[in-house]
């Protein structure tokens, strides 16, 4: 006998071998068979005992980590079935493409474990097994167990010649590490979650348009503090779309089309859509304007108006973003953009825009709407809200638009009036100021550095926390008495424990590509080498957007 199908039948003799000895340490009594073995008997049965707990576990693991289906459907099945489903062929097939190039060695421990059952076996004299068949045919064993109607297959006669220095030998055997299972399955494990922690072909691509779309972002800022001056305000603080699908598909291979949507406080109570178009070709270009120029003065960037008449198009300088919104909201249209380079052209769009009144923050949404579960979001809309913002911090986090870290304060919702209530939007929005000196200060900040970097994983660990859960941090720990959870340290133990709860609690339980995706958050945020380099980037899309992802492919 060899290869896989060792494991079943050492997971089948063990508790036969475990009950022979047993029953006959009982038969011949404790002070005789003590006499006998000076203790070594209780020796052996500790050592079988523990491995056939730890064989059980081992081989449990293993197959989940395999991907056996009847182990992933079952809740930890029995002893005697999991015996069934290791005699399956295909289950050793899936076993040997988990393990690779170690499968070898597994086969090694198993046969350690075979030739170790086989020395006690052929000294157990009363164990029932076929006629005319060796006293350590293992399988013949099996096969009688399953064949025998009563609890113990064992003969009347109970005998077990082996001697003392034959017990001491199997006792110390025991022991050593020629029986670490445990050991090889944990080290293959960890092999096989770093290299699904690498980041894929698909990854490197997503992180390269992100980084298409934060140069944009940074571009649109100048061209904004540029161009949205206006005589009606000193300043303008507008919401900007978290996105995960900025990218548009277009004709052109080499071109990238980012589109960025805003919504514009007109007044108090209205909100007007922007939509601001860019194709990434573009933004490596500097516009031309008709205007003259003075010897060794700048140009400006500026709004442009596209007008479309019967003669050549004529292009209209403004001043005021402001009037071209109430235009648009007049028109019952979004207001449509394109920039080029770091300017901005405003062009004719024909969509008709969303009558947003205010907006309210996720902290207030999840306040507000405790009690209120028809108000709620459904889990598709929780889920699409993660993805947004895990997929905008990597596209707007090194811009100026995202200056700090985000929570559940600094996210918005846009709301509209309808039959005299509010309701509430799920589509995500950062409120930013635009402004010349904003763009400077950031302009002299340092690189992101390895404490920013890690603070930012952990805060957007919690918010996909109190996302995926409906419900804020504080909150959480109120009610299972954690603290107030005011600083780092006791921030970063609250999600630990609210993520173990949440993939082992049933009450608190979120689907496993989720608890993967703020599990990655968490491993960046006490990762002591970071850097937001490429490589980062590509980790990043593997191992927190990817996930999540996947949970709305099909919506």
């Amino acid at each position: 006998m060899s290869g896989f199908e060792v494991t079943g039948i050492v997971l089948g003799v063990l508790p036969i071998v475990i009950s022979a000895i047993s029953d006959y340490k009982q038969k011949r009594g404790l002070l005789a068979s003590f006499i006998k073995s000076r203790g070594l008997l209780d020796d052996l049965l500790h050592e079988l005992r523990n491995h056939q707990r730890n064989f059980y576990f081992d081989i449990l693991d293993l197959l989940r980590e395999a991907k056996v289906q009847e182990i992933l459907v079952a809740d930890d099945p029995p002893q005697e079935e999991c015996v069934k489903i290791l005699q399956d062929s295909r289950t050793g097939i899936q076993v040997r493409d988990y393990m690779g190039h170690v499968f070898g060695d597994f086969l090694e421990i198993l046969t350690n474990y075979e030739e170790c059952l086989k020395k006690i076996t052929s000294n157990l004299h009363h164990i029932v097994r076929p006629a005319n068949v060796p006293k350590d045919d293992l399988i013949a064993i099996v096969h009688a167990s399953q064949a025998e109607p009563v609890s113990m297959p064992f003969k009347v006669k109970v005998k077990f010649s082996i001697d003392r220095d034959g017990l001491d030998a199997l006792v110390k055997d025991l022991g050593t590490e020629r029986y670490s299972l445990g050991k090889l399955i944990k080290r293959v494990k960890s092999k096989r979650e770093w290299e699904a922690r690498q980041p894929t072909d698909s990854s490197a691509t997503l992180a390269l348009e992100f980084t298409k779309v934060g140069r944009s972002a940074t571009l649109l800022y100048q061209a904004a503090c540029k161009c949205w001056a206006c005589h009606q305000h000193d300043l303008h603080s507008v919401l900007l779309r978290l996105d995960h699908s900025r990218i548009r598909p277009i004709q052109t291979a080499q071109d990238t089309l980012i589109a960025f949507r805003f919504c514009f406080p007109i007044e108090t109570d209205i909100l007007q859509e922007v939509e601001i178009a860019a194709h990434y070709a573009d933004l490596l270009q500097t516009p031309t304007k008709p205007q003259a120029e003075r010897a060794g003065t700048l140009l400006v960037p500026s709004i442009t108006i596209t007008a479309c008449q019967e003669s050549i198009p004529a292009c209209i300088w403004i001043e005021s973003i402001c009037e071209d919104a109430q235009r648009a909201r007049t028109r019952g249209r979004v207001l449509t953009l394109r920039l080029m380079s770091d300017a901005l052209e405003l062009l004719e769009g024909d969509r008709p825009h969303e009558p947003y009144n205010t907006c309210t923050t996720l902290a207030e949404f999840l306040r507000d709407t405790a009690e209120n579960y028809e108000a709620r979001m459904l889990p598709v809309d929780q889920t699409m809200l993660a993805l947004d913002v895990v997929s905008s911090v990597l596209q707007l986090r090194p811009t100026v638009w995202c200056t700090t870290h985000w929570n559940s304060t600094t996210i918005k919702f846009p709301r509209k009036l309808t039959d005299g209530a509010y309701t509430t939007v799920f589509t995500p929005y950062l409120e930013q100021t635009v402004e010349d000196s904003v763009l400077q200060s950031y302009k002299c900040l340092p690189d992101l550095n390895i404490e920013v970097i890690q603070s930012t994983m952990l805060e957007l660990a919690i918010l996909l926390l109190e996302i995926l859960h409906h419900k804020s941090l504080e909150t959480w720990a109120e009610k299972y008495g954690k603290g107030r959870m005011c600083s780092d340290g006791e921030r970063m133990a609250g999600a630990r424990n609210w993520l173990r709860m949440s993939s082992e609690e049933r009450t608190e339980r979120l689907l496993p590509d989720q608890v993967k995706s703020i599990q990655g958050c968490l491993d960046y945020s006490v990762k002591s080498n970071l850097a937001w380099d490429r490589n980062f980037q590509s980790c990043y899309c593997e191992n927190v957007i990817k996930p999540l992802q996947q949970l709305t492919s099909g919506c």
